[in-house]
């Protein structure tokens, strides 16, 4: 694939919810993320830390970039669902729909965390992700990132605007290649291209091979 980038993927860890969530990976139950912080996330969060915090215990200063095409787009529409009704907003329900809250609730589940980063691209956001994460390691700002990528289905007001596809979310350790010969998995547009990395994590590949956003557009 001209212009393509490489990297390794160290560890994983994926959730796709249907009608049931199904963990794939390291991914580990609710129960993983600290009692005080878990009663008030909205479940966007709570996905995303049961991915993302069983892969940062060994280095939770380990940069993180996490990226969303909507971000919690569930909460929010809870919040527009109130104005709309001239009810007060929750504060905190406010907050934790901002985009980078996943993160930030992350970071307060770690000791010492590192800097983060979160970006969206529309249905290249996971590509755009990954050159973030490819540009913090091949100038050697860090020897691995964890990247989170988080695409929950729409809410049902948004449905006809969404895809039938499940949600997904995939937590990464990445590094840049080195000399093993992984199965290597091309990463494809949108939320379907997120569903089959997963599969292909499963079935043992290790190497990611993805365009930048910009060369996805124009193959497009």
């Amino acid at each position: 694939m001209g212009g393509s980038l490489v990297l390794d993927v160290v560890r994983w860890a994926a959730i796709v919810s249907a009608e049931t969530a199904v963990q794939f990976g390291e991914a580990d139950e609710a129960g993983c993320i600290p009692t005080s912080q878990r009663r008030r996330l909205p479940a966007f969060t709570r996905d995303i830390l049961r991915c993302a915090l069983p892969l940062m215990r060994d280095a939770p200063d380990r940069p993180i970039i996490l990226s969303s095409p909507h971000g919690d787009m569930a909460s929010t529409a809870t919040l527009l669902t109130d104005i709309t009704k001239r009810e007060p907003l929750s504060p905190s329900l406010f907050g934790l729909s901002v985009h980078n809250a996943p993160i930030g609730a992350l970071s307060l589940c770690l000791d010492g965390p590192g800097d983060q980063t979160a970006l969206a691209g529309g249905a290249a956001t996971l590509s755009a992700g990954l050159l973030e994460a490819y540009a913090r390691l091949v100038t050697a700002e860090a020897a691995e990132v964890l990247l989170i990528h988080a695409d929950e289905k729409l809410p049902e007001i948004y449905a006809p605007f969404d895809a039938a596809t499940p949600g997904v979310f995939v937590a990464m350790v990445l590094r840049l290649v080195g000399a093993s010969a992984d199965a290597e998995s091309n990463i494809a547009a949108g939320r379907d291209g997120v569903i089959a990395l997963v599969a292909a994590f499963a079935n043992g590949a290790r190497r990611l091979r993805f365009a930048p956003p910009s060369l996805q557009a124009r193959a497009a």
